[in-house]
């Protein structure tokens, strides 16, 4: 196999907080074992990489980081365009990143692609894909449309104004579905996927390859050190986004513990202070009984699966699931909802009902709780689908073939 000089974008990586940063850092740490050289060229927040695996910074104002989005700022920052743009539109309810990170890595890269022999974008889809297009053999991660997320805030809330701001933070959706459109490789993450992003995007299938994430089993793997807490639930959720569900959890949460009052929840992910999520735990009187947990490292998520009796991820749709993934390798019984690829991820290794349903989710609980055989069947089927079928290793032998017929095509 040839070695391969890869350049590989993307315009927030933060492994921390959301799924394009993991599959950041586990792709390139999977091609790089392959004998690939890889660079990635991320805006902030910067990934964290294999030490192996180079990175270039590309720099931004990172207002999202900053207390005060309209001061906290030099004036001389705002004399270059793009980054007025960027400060602009983010203080009009605008979200730039994806667009003002196309016009830094066009300058940055423009006179260096002789230095690469293929460029992987990771969802910026930003216009200056198709300028390299015509240059270097080109492949995008599309992982999910983002028009999903709007659909489902957009049904969150009636007050008007509120959804005349989602939408105008969701206008980046404008570039993103005009250069899918012309892409020519694209990867995605699921055959749901796929078909949501032939539906919302308009993308030609044939253009599409699916490529099934992977899991870290390194990271997460079984711990037996740890002992499993009785009536311990732990989820994965973004507390304050629509699309994670966890409003139908606490819900149902709040009915099991009339059956299983020693019942405790645990969310990786945190809430703000006011928000929509921790006026809804106050109202149905479980503020006791819920945890929130944020910024935690891999180990301590490891840890925090591994000590739960079930996990429950109520996603109203999922690209892929990492989180479901991750549970499985720790050999934990996973109760999920059909929504989305989570169907594909799981298969026959956990326990899904109907999305935004709490009833659903609230009978699933009370009869997984007590069921010993069941969970330790669910664990274990779990962890050996996450073993035989979804490695890193995998992703990079497929990705590298996308490369490879991507150069042949630009070479012919």
């Amino acid at each position: 196999m040839k070695k391969l000089r890869i350049a590989f974008l993307s315009y927030r990586s933060n492994p921390y907080s959301g799924g394009q940063g993991i599959y950041v850092k586990y792709v390139t740490k999977a091609l790089l074992e392959l004998g690939h050289e890889v660079t990635v060229f991320s805006g902030p927040p910067y990934p964290d990489l294999d030490v192996r695996v180079k990175l270039e910074k590309v720099p931004s104002l990172d207002l999202y980081s900053k207390k005060n989005k309209f001061t906290d700022i030099k004036i001389t920052e705002l004399f270059n365009l793009v980054n007025f743009f960027e400060w602009l539109s983010i203080n009009s309810g605008g979200f730039a990143e994806p667009y003002t990170f196309g016009k830094r890595i066009k300058k940055i890269l423009k006179n260096r692609l002789n230095e690469f022999d293929v460029i992987h974008d990771n969802q910026s889809l930003c216009y200056e894909l198709l300028f390299f297009q015509k240059k270097i053999p080109l492949v995008t991660t599309i992982h999910h449309p983002i028009s999903k997320d709007l659909k489902f805030q957009l049904k969150s809330t009636k007050s008007i104004f509120l959804k005349f701001l989602m939408v105008r933070w969701h206008s980046f959706l404008r570039m993103q579905i005009k250069v899918a459109k012309k892409l020519k490789s694209v990867i995605v993450v699921s055959e749901s996927s796929k078909q949501d992003i032939h539906d919302d995007f308009g993308l030609k299938k044939k253009v599409m390859k699916v490529i099934l994430n992977g899991i870290d089993t390194e990271a997460f793997y079984p711990d037996e050190k740890i002992k499993k807490i009785p009536f311990r639930i732990v989820t994965s959720a973004s507390a304050d986004v629509p699309l994670k569900g966890l409003d139908y959890l606490l819900e149902a949460f709040s009915q099991v513990i009339k059956t299983y009052p020693e019942a405790s929840l645990h969310v990786i992910g945190s809430s703000k202070k006011g928000s929509h999520t921790k006026r809804k735990i106050k109202n149905l009187n479980i503020k006791d009984k819920v945890h929130f947990y944020k910024d935690l490292s891999f180990k301590e998520v490891r840890d925090l699966y591994c000590s739960a009796d079930i996990v429950v991820i109520p996603s109203l749709y999922e690209g892929f699931g990492f989180a479901i993934g991750e549970a499985m390798a720790c050999k934990v019984p996973v109760i999920t909802t059909t929504g989305g690829a989570i169907p594909e991820v799981i298969e026959d290794c956990g326990i899904m009902v109907p999305p935004a349903n709490s009833e659903a989710l609230e009978k699933a609980i009370l009869e997984l709780i007590p069921d010993e055989k069941l969970k330790n069947s669910l664990s274990e089927r779990g962890f050996r689908r996450i073993i035989e079928h979804l490695q890193w290793k995998k992703v990079a032998d497929l990705m590298t073939e996308s490369y490879q017929k991507e150069i042949n095509k630009m070479l012919s």
